[in-house]
This record gives structure tokens, C-alpha cells and sequence, in this order.
């Protein structure tokens, strides 16, 4: 294979770049009418029995934040994250003033081990973000559970998980929050990009508010011609809104989600039934519906991680690792004292091949059988 096979990229075509073009054209470059209509077509496609809203973002990690601030988390307060995760998850907490209180994994599905946070809990836990890795979900009747029985609030850190399901409903209707992320490697791709989504309309309008230096809602009709120039700043803000040219890449991608959640899907059975049987892969079910954000693979421990990546990358192939647990990384590696076993284990022989719907079956077959090839010599 001459040309290089990234790790991602995104399924981009025509129809994104004439939508884009429209949103240019009609003058509203930031927030207006475009993300407004994501913001619908968002929440129509997650709703499964109850009404789902949902607000737009910069980002998964002010969406993160932004739930935290909504759902009254302070300084002091104590939130449970899992060690591995990407930074953003840890680091809103730190930026409220709160507690980062990381929890060990499973190792089948590298999600929070809902037994083990069990156990970290204290009088000053108030809140608990489960993070989907991958794109497969977590056990999400085990959070809430625990959640009611210790009065937590659940903001879920689902970047990896649009259009994931849990026992036959969308990831975004278990918990008081769900953050979704539409970054230019997501499956869903805007670029930048993000939302925060709930069935409690008071929490998004809260988050929408904080998402715009805490003005209220008048101020994002003050340009229109039925609007009036008078706007009223409520309460301390951000600056974290959603604008109109990466609403307008978001609304052809919701189109064509489910198309290229299966192709990954596709690819994802190809690598297991094809990949060598030395290799671990992660956990999968016929319960729930796994998106393969990433497809990671762990090797077997006669094989050096860093050096099969660089044997990767000269047979044209990117690889890396998602993720290096929190408690490894110098800002948190002295500020617990749990025990990190799984990931610990985990973390020595990861890494992630190749995903995304747009590959071609020449580029799939080729992966696999490098790997192979590496792995068999």
C-alpha cells in the first residue's frame, strides 16, 4: 500500500460542502438557524420513549463542563472518572474547583468498573462521569442504580459513542446529561463541535445560557428583524456556542450516521474474524450496539507495543494508544492512592488500528494482513 492509512478520517462528500456553502451565504456564520435545526434533527434521532433536548457546543469538553455548572457541582465536591479517559474528562472537574476522584476499569470493556466506584465513594461525592470507550457502551443500569442509591448526578461522556445503544436506546437517554463530541476524527464529524443532551429542558437551557456569557435567550434573536437590540446578562457565562458552518457539516453527517456506524461495524467484524488470534480485542455483545469510534488491540506480551506501532507506521499504517491512564500522567499520578490494576495491565500492550467508514476494503484488507505478517514474524 503506497498511500499512508491514517487512523481516522472523516466521511466528508458533496452534500456537506454545498450545505456548508449555504450557511456561508446566508450571512449567519455563528449561532442561527442551521444549529438550531441540528439541534432538532439531534434530538429526534436519539429519542427513544420520552422527549430528548438538546444544545449545541464548541466542544464535548465545554459540554462537560457546562453540565457540571448546570448541575450545581462545586468546589470541594467529589466526582468519580474514570483513569482512562482522555484528559478533557478529568480536567472540567479541576476547572469547577472540584475534586478529580479516578476509578479503575474493566478489562473486557476498559469502562468504568461500577464496583470498584462503589467504593470510592464518600460524603462529598456528588456526581459521576461514566465514559464510553471506543463506542461501546457502559453499563448504564449499574450507574444508575448507583447513582439513586448514593443521590449522584450522571454526566455521561459519550465522545465516543453517537448513535452507541444500550439495551435498544440511543446513548443520551440514561442520565441527567449525556456529552456528545463531533470531532474531525468522531464518527459524526463537524471539525469542532459538540452537544450536551437530557429529557430536562431547565438543564439544557441552563447549559445554553452558561454557553453564551450567561445571556439570556433573547440575545441569539437580537439580529433578526423581529428582534429587539435590549439583552440581559443573568448570570457569569462562557463563550462555548455552536456556530452555523459546523451545524451545517453536522446536519448532512446525522444524515448519514447510521450508514457509517454500520461500515465501521463492517470493518470492525472483518478485523476479528480476520486478525490473528494472538491479538486481545475488546469486549462486544448482541445486547447493546457497538459504534467502533476506535478498534483497539492488545498483543501478546513477546511483542514490544512502541515497536509494532513504528513497524505499523513504515508499512504505511497509523496506529496510536487511547489511552495513557490519568493516574500516569504527572498532574494526577500524586493525587490518589486507588489502585489502577486493570489499567495498569491494560495500558502495557494497547493500541488502535485503523477505523473509520470512510476505508476501503483494500485498505481493511491490507491492515489486517500486515499485522499479521508482523505478528507471525
Amino acid at each position: 500500500m503506497n498511500n499512508f492509512i491514517p487512523l481516522a478520517r472523516p466521511d466528508i462528500g458533496d452534500e456537506e460542502i454545498d450545505l456548508v456553502v449555504e450557511a456561508i451565504k446566508s450571512g449567519w456564520l455563528t449561532t442561527g438557524p442551521k444549529v438550531t435545526e441540528f439541534e432538532n434533527k439531534l434530538s429526534e434521532y436519539l429519542k427513544a420513549d420520552d422527549e430528548i433536548f438538546s444544545v449545541g457546543l464548541n466542544s464535548c469538553t465545554s459540554a462537560l463542563f457546562l453540565a457540571l455548572k448546570a448541575l450545581d457541582i462545586k468546589a470541594d465536591d467529589e466526582v468519580i472518572v474514570p483513569t482512562w479517559t482522555f484528559a478533557a474528562t478529568a480536567q472540567v472537574v479541576d476547572w469547577i474547583g472540584a475534586k478529580v476522584v479516578l476509578c479503575d476499569i474493566e478489562e473486557n470493556s476498559l469502562n468504568i468498573d461500577v464496583r470498584k466506584a462503589e467504593k470510592l465513594i464518600t460524603n462529598k461525592t456528588k456526581a459521576i462521569i461514566p465514559v464510553h470507550i471506543a463506542g461501546y457502551p457502559c453499563d448504564m443500569e449499574a450507574v444508575s442504580k448507583l447513582a439513586r442509591k448514593y443521590n449522584l448526578k450522571v454526566i455521561e461522556d459519550a465522545a465516543h459513542a453517537i448513535g452507541t445503544s444500550y439495551r435498544d436506546k440511543k446513548i443520551g437517554n440514561f442520565s441527567d446529561v449525556t456529552c456528545f463530541s463531533f470531532y474531525a476524527t468522531k464518527n459524526l464529524a463537524m471539525g469542532e463541535g459538540g452537544a450536551a443532551v437530557s429529557k430536562n429542558n431547565n438543564i439544557i437551557e441552563k447549559i445554553r445560557k452558561l454557553s453564551y456569557f450567561g445571556i439570556n435567550k433573547e440575545a441569539f434573536k437580537r439580529y433578526e428583524k423581529s428582534g429587539r437590540w435590549f439583552y440581559d446578562i443573568e448570570e457569569i457565562g462562557y463563550k462555548a456556542n455552536l456556530d452555523s458552518i459546523h451545524a451545517a457539516l453536522g446536519i448532512v453527517q446525522l444524515k448519514k450516521l447510521d450508514y457509517m456506524n454500520q461500515r465501521r461495524r463492517e470493518i470492525a467484524s472483518y478485523y476479528r474474524k480476520n486478525l490473528s488470534n494472538k491479538l486481545v480485542f475488546n469486549e462486544d455483545s448482541n445486547e447493546h450496539y457497538h459504534t467502533y469510534h476506535l478498534f483497539p488491540i492488545r498483543l501478546p506480551e513477546s511483542i514490544k507495543r512502541d515497536d509494532f506501532i513504528e513497524e505499523l507506521k513504515e508499512n504505511n499504517i497509523g496506529a496510536s494508544v487511547h489511552f495513557i491512564p490519568l493516574h500516569l500522567h504527572t498532574f494526577y499520578k500524586n493525587r490518589s492512592n486507588n489502585s489502577f490494576e486493570v489499567a495498569d495491565k491494560v495500558y502495557k500492550s494497547i493500541l488502535s488500528i485503523p477505523m473509520c467508514s470512510a476505508m476501503s476494503d483494500a485498505e481493511v484488507k491490507y491492515v489486517v494482513e500486515t499485522i499479521n505478517k508482523i505478528i507471525g514474524q
